[in-house]
């Protein structure tokens, strides 16, 4: 996709900002000749919204993502689910895929094979200037189906390790597990260790529910779970990945 392109998407995604920006006790509403197809509640206090738009390449997918203190951050996709732009409207931030990558990122890759290398360039631009990062690691499907809110979603492990393009300096790395959407070609965070500076962090951004058009919940920005440490977060693994995780502890 060329740049005058992802500058048009980034565009369109940034008046959907707009109109989101005051929406966090209602619902959101997208750019005309778009529509919404999905809302995940997730763990961590927060709550995703997609939707695609006619006019953008086939596949394209735009996703709004709030927080406890309101909109966070806005992003755009290609179908191979490469992040192109992202906007983050509290550090004031935005960050764009670059011309030239060494090895794209390939959910068809992944689909395909189990398996999918990549490595690319974030250009960052924010207050403190602008800076390329390198993007490098891999996914991996396990083989496992895990089934959250009724949807069965792909597993997968992944490490992931960011660079500094200029000084090969790390700024951080990654590692934990995602899961994947197949029929939407998407991809949802799950638990992670996140290691910057000699401090590692535990997070857990797991899908809890997915609402879709016509559901209640679906483009309320309001996120429920976790935001609050003694709410109750509800998953349920297959009963097939319950018994083998029997058998694994009988041994």
């Amino acid at each position: 996709m060329g740049r005058t392109e992802r500058k048009w998407l980034l565009g369109l995604a940034g008046a959907t900002a707009l109109t989101a920006l005051p929406a966090l006790a209602g619902s959101i509403e997208v750019p005309e000749g778009c529509a919404g197809f999905l809302t995940v509640q997730q763990k961590g206090c927060g709550v995703s919204h997609y939707w695609r738009c006619e006019a953008a390449p086939e596949g394209t997918v735009w996703e709004v993502h709030y927080d406890s203190e309101g909109i966070y951050s806005l992003s755009v996709y290609d179908p191979d689910f490469q992040w192109l732009d992202s906007q983050y409207f509290r550090e004031n931030t935005r960050e764009h895929l670059t011309e030239t990558a060494p090895d794209p990122a390939s959910l068809g890759e992944l689909l395909e094979t189990g398996q999918d290398s990549y490595a690319f360039v974030i250009r960052e631009e924010g207050p403190e200037g602008i800076r390329d990062v390198v993007h490098q690691g891999q996914d991996r499907l396990t083989g496992r189906t895990v089934v959250i809110d009724g949807v069965e979603l792909l597993e997968t492990e992944y490490t992931s390790t960011a660079m500094d393009a200029d000084s090969g300096e790390e700024i951080f790395a990654v590692a934990g597990n995602q899961y994947v959407l197949a029929e939407e070609r998407l991809f949802f965070l799950g638990a992670d260790s996140f290691l910057q500076d000699g401090e590692e962090m535990k997070n857990d951004f797991s899908p809890v529910r997915f609402i879709r058009p016509g559901e209640a919940g679906f483009t309320e920005m309001t996120p429920l779970y976790g935001c609050n440490a003694t709410e109750e977060i509800g998953y349920q693994p297959p009963a097939s990945a319950q018994r083998k995780e029997k058998r694994n502890d009988d041994l």
